[in-house]
């Protein structure tokens, strides 16, 4: 367990001490993280130069942050990765982390008003230059794909891929014990928010109103976690919150946490529809939160406005349309 500088609390990582040492994350990249995770490995006999390969559950600081760490401490180590997550793990930075333009232009999008954009990226951008970076860039050795067996000496891992918090997110399954390894896809003390951002390539001809493609991560996140139903695992073992011993509890829970607030959303857009209108993501926004700070509470929340149209657009329960200067309005079906 390593200290974070973040409300979450310390991150978890994992030693596997088969043939090859291996940690599966790494924790961020400071000062205190280090010395915890060098005392760590010297209780089991372990250097910092001793880790053999590192596996990521994916690219957020408290999980990539001192790969690049270990190899500077001397340790000749292959880190693998799922091949989606690659690219911001070999080109991190704390700008691409934030993908502050990126995020804007799809805020825009949902109708969010220009100046809060503005205030908010300034606020964003003076953080980030008077904070010391938490994670680095480092090679990626291996590119790793749904089912993939990873072996050691005497048991192997499966990867399983579940995009959602992420796009190229895994865990990691052992199926002699049941035990499966979560990252922040299932956690015990909180649910994760997931990402929403565009993704390359032209429109989908198939939309009649030519959106770029984009990966919808809370549509992403609900479909991996059901998919987890499909087998019975012992223990789970997260980023965050301890063990858990009753993992198709903790499935259930996260399912839950979203399903109550894309219901919440949906039942604001139905009354929304019932007035006539049709609304932009940030006046559903605003009728969901009204007592909160727009400057400072909005990035997240909105992200989770955003991400149940999306499952309310596929589930047929929503209509999207485009206003002619682009901003997508919304109502109920």
């Amino acid at each position: 367990m390593l200290p974070t500088p973040w409300d979450v609390g310390p991150v978890q990582i994992y030693l596997i001490e088969g043939d090859p040492v291996t940690l599966i994350d790494t924790g961020v990249k400071t000062p205190e993280s280090r010395a915890a995770l060098g005392a760590a490995l010297e209780s089991l006999g372990l250097g910092l130069d001793d880790v053999q390969r590192v596996i990521l559950t994916h690219a957020h600081g408290d999980h990539l942050g001192q790969a690049q760490t270990l190899r500077d401490a001397g340790a000749d180590l292959e880190v693998w990765a799922h091949e989606a997550e690659a690219p911001m793990i070999e080109f991190f930075s704390v700008e691409n982390d934030e993908r502050i333009d990126e995020t804007n232009e799809l805020f825009r999008e949902y109708g969010v008003p220009e100046d809060l954009l503005r205030e908010q990226s300034e606020r964003k951008r003076q953080w980030m230059r008077e904070s010391p970076p938490l994670c680095e860039a480092t090679r990626v050795d291996r590119l790793l794909r749904d089912g993939e067996a990873l072996p050691f000496k005497d048991f192997e891992l499966r990867v399983i891929h579940a995009p959602g918090h992420t796009v190229g997110h895994i865990l990691l399954h052992e199926p002699q014990s049941g035990a499966l390894v979560t990252g922040d896809h299932i956690m015990g003390s909180a649910v994760p928010f997931t990402e929403n951002g565009y993704l390359d390539g032209p429109p989908d001809p198939r939309d009649p109103l030519g959106r770029r493609p984009r990966f919808k991560g809370l549509s992403a996140y609900l479909t991996s976690l059901r998919g987890l139903r499909r087998t019975s695992f012992s223990t789970i073992l997260p980023a965050h919150g301890g063990v858990l011993e009753r993992p198709d509890r903790a499935i259930e829970d996260a399912l839950l946490f979203y399903e109550v607030r894309i219901q919440r959303i949906e039942r604001g857009l139905r009354t929304l529809a019932a007035m006539g209108k049709d609304v932009t993501g940030w006046e559903i926004w605003k009728a969901l939160f009204p007592k909160a700070d727009p400057l400072t509470q909005m990035r997240t929340r909105m992200l989770m406005v955003i991400g149940a149209l999306d499952v309310l657009e596929e589930t047929g329960t929503g209509v999207t349309l485009r206003r002619d200067d682009g901003v997508l309005l919304h109502h109920h079906r």
